[in-house]
This record gives C-alpha cells, sequence and structure tokens, in this order.
C-alpha cells in the first residue's frame, strides 16, 4: 500500500491531524494507523476534557486560545453533511471557568503568569483570598496565598470531541487503517515505510508520529530517541448533597485537580512522581486515603461525598519538561514529524497542533501561530522548556 501522509496513531491529536491535513484539499491521500478504534486504551476518553489558558509558556496559552475558539463552533463546524441535511457534531462545551489556586509557595510565579496572560488577551481575575473566598464561599481559603479566576475557559466530552474531528476526517477522505505499527523502515536520511502486525507494509512521503503514550515505543523503531512514558492518572467521580454555589475547574500547586461533571465532580490528585508504566486498576485506598482529605481541605462541604466511579488514564508524560514535542524531526529523517508528549493538554492543544502541522508538511512552515519553540531539537541538546507553576 501507499499513502501520501501517514499518521500513527489515531487519537485526538492523530485525528485532528488528518482532519486540519485533509480539509486543505491538497494532502493527498492521508491514511490513519490506529489499532484500537474502540480507544478502550487511549487517553482521550478518560480525560477531563478542560481546555484552559492558564499557562506560562506563550505557545501554549496561543495553542488554548485557538482551542477554544475551535471548539466552541465544533458542533456546527464538524457537522457531517448527510443528503440535505448536517449531523451536528455535539461535544458539550461548557464555559465554566478554571480557577488556579496558590497554596503552595507559588504566588510570586503566579502573579508573574498571570502578567504574560493578560499580555496575550486572556481575560482572567487576580484574587487574594479575600476576594477569593467572596467569589466561591464555599472554599477554604486559610492557606491561600493568591488564586485567578479564567471565566472563558471550558470542558468538553472528550471522546465525543475525539470521534467528531475521526468522523469528519474520514468524511472528507481520510483512510483509517486498524492495524499496529511493528516496524518502521528507512533509507537515505528518509523514512520510506511501515511494517504492520498484519504483514502489510505502507509506503509514504511524509509520516507523522502521534501515538501517544505509545510514542516512545514506535520512534526507537526507526531510531527517534523520545522522553515519552505513559503516568497512569487516577480520576474519581462523586457526589454530595451539599449545596454548592457554581464552582470553575479549580486545580491547585498542590496538584488537587476537580470540576463539575454531571450532577457532582470529577478529578483528582495526580501523583507526579509515580513510576512509568501502564496501570488498568485503581488504587484500592488512594481516594479515601488522599483524594477525599485533599478535598475536604480546600471545599469543606465536601467532606460528606460519595464516590460513585473510579478509573485510570493515561498521561504520554514528556521526562524532559512535560511540554508537547510537536515538528519535524530536526538531525533525523526529516519527512517524520511528530506531535507527543503533552503530560495532560492534549486535547486543549490538539486543535492548535493540528493546523500547525498542517501547515508546516503543506507550506513548509508555521503562519497561524509559531510553536518552534516546541519542537524536537531541544530533546538531544538537553534544553527543557517548561511550564512554570501549576503545571
Amino acid at each position: 500500500m501507499r499513502a501520501d501522509i501517514v499518521i500513527i496513531g489515531g487519537g485526538i491529536v492523530g485525528s485532528t491531524i488528518a482532519y486540519f491535513l485533509a480539509r486543505t484539499g491538497q494532502a493527498g491521500l492521508v491514511k490513519v494507523i490506529e489499532p484500537d478504534p474502540t480507544y478502550e486504551f487511549s487517553a482521550t476518553p478518560a480525560a477531563n476534557g478542560g481546555i484552559r489558558q492558564l499557562f506560562s509558556l506563550p505557545e501554549n496559552i496561543l495553542m488554548a486560545q485557538y482551542g477554544l475558539r475551535f471548539f466552541a463552533d465544533f458542533e456546527t463546524e464538524m457537522a457531517i453533511e448527510t443528503g440535505t441535511n448536517a449531523e451536528p457534531a455535539g461535544i458539550g462545551f461548557k464555559r465554566r471557568g478554571y480557577l488556579f489556586i496558590s497554596d503552595g509557595g507559588g504566588h510570586a510565579q503566579m502573579e508573574a503568569n498571570f502578567g504574560l496572560q493578560e499580555s496575550l488577551g486572556v481575560r482572567a481575575d487576580r484574587l487574594d483570598a479575600n476576594a477569593l473566598k467572596n467569589r466561591f464561599p464555599s472554599l477554604n481559603t486559610d492557606d491561600v496565598a493568591l488564586a485567578v479566576h479564567s471565566p472563558d475557559d471550558a470542558w468538553i466530552n472528550p471522546h465525543a470531541a475525539l470521534m467528531g474531528f475521526r468522523n469528519k476526517a474520514r468524511a472528507l477522505g481520510v483512510d483509517y487503517v486498524k492495524d499496529r505499527v511493528i516496524d518502521w523502515r528507512a533509507d537515505g536520511g528518509l523514512a520510506r515505510d511501515v511494517v504492520l502486525a498484519s504483514g502489510a507494509t505502507i509506503a509514504a512521503d511524509t509520516f507523522v508520529l502521534a501515538a501517544g503514550a505509545w510514542s516512545a515505543e514506535i520512534g526507537a523503531l526507526i531510531g527517534l530517541k523520545l522522553p515519552v512514558e505513559p503516568m497512569c492518572r487516577e480520576s474519581h467521580y462523586f457526589v454530595t448533597s451539599s449545596d454548592l454555589e457554581p464552582l470553575p475547574f479549580i486545580k491547585t500547586e498542590t496538584h488537587l485537580a476537580f470540576g463539575p461533571e454531571g450532577q457532582g465532580y470529577a478529578g483528582g490528585l495526580p501523583d507526579w512522581h509515580q513510576p512509568p508504566g501502564f496501570v488498568l486498576d485503581p488504587h484500592p485506598s488512594r481516594f479515601e486515603d488522599v483524594v477525599w482529605p485533599a478535598l475536604a481541605h480546600r471545599v469543606p462541604a465536601l467532606e460528606t461525598i460519595k464516590l460513585q466511579r473510579t478509573w485510570t488514564g493515561h498521561y504520554a508524560r514528556n521526562t524532559l519538561d512535560l511540554t508537547a514535542i510537536v515538528g519535524r524531526w530536526e538531525g533525523g529523517c526529516e519527512n517524520v514529524h511528530m506531535a507527543c508528549g503533552y503530560s495532560g493538554h492534549g486535547i486543549m492543544h490538539a486543535p492548535a497542533t493540528g493546523l500547525a502541522l498542517a501547515e508546516l508538511i503543506l507550506e513548509g512552515s508555521y503562519r497561524t501561530i509559531d510553536i518552534s519553540a516546541l519542537g524536537y531539537g531541544r530533546v538531544p541538546a538537553g534544553r527543557p522548556y517548561r511550564e512554570q507553576g501549576i503545571v
């Protein structure tokens, strides 16, 4: 088999890249290789689906802003034409905002980040402890030095967004191949083809690696070294009988992260120091021992909650700097591109990634958002480009 462009990985990042390539009408035949079209083990369906602008790196802010605009219009823009009708692509887009809380000594960094965010057009409020308590009375603010509230930020149904991108890409002519890459071959400084578990091979002019937590394993087949590993993140859904004011999605410097979901709340407290690997079974006592006390400390009314469900998902953790690696394989096969290592930011940055890589592959450079700083070159150079403050 042959294609013009092969994308390895059909999760939300790979499918978004496929969509943006296909919508130009200039990409030729695009094939996406995805071993599990049910996405049972994909990171996307297990995610909270937040899109927020509260970052310290300008590229991450600009990419999130593009994502917010794109997801706000997703339902109509990604609708599938069926005869005389269009099937809308609903993703449950909700602008409920984000709230970052400094409770770990990093208020000076949060202050600096707020200044950058404002300069780039983020609508946000800087809140001291008193102002925070007035705005969200249910919060315990005794140990809070500073908070930043961005009311325009949002969250979506991540699985619906993934399927929306996939369905639209297919409607535009992208071919999804249910198979697994077991070898990747190069010759003369260029990648030539991939070998699939079925025994088939697909040759192409351009390749994109967007396989999430599996990216390092697949990249190694062709000699591409990536500092990307699976990191398990437990999430919990819980309800309370307490009457709370509408809350945004809350993230603290001490790693608590949760927000409204349906009739209850969803979130958790990731352990960023855990060893890498795929973990399918939740820890039997982590919610009771760690997460619940943290929730009750920040929102005392959550002392009385009922846990409904716990599940695991996996970040593609970039061990160099927790920042996405996007762009061409500098110093390697120049026709290989990558989009991986998002460390939990893949959903919100997927639209900007798709646009940027479509521009880079088809036009030779970034035109809309310059994300050169996220390129692969910093990996062999050992030059981290890391978020400062809450990641």
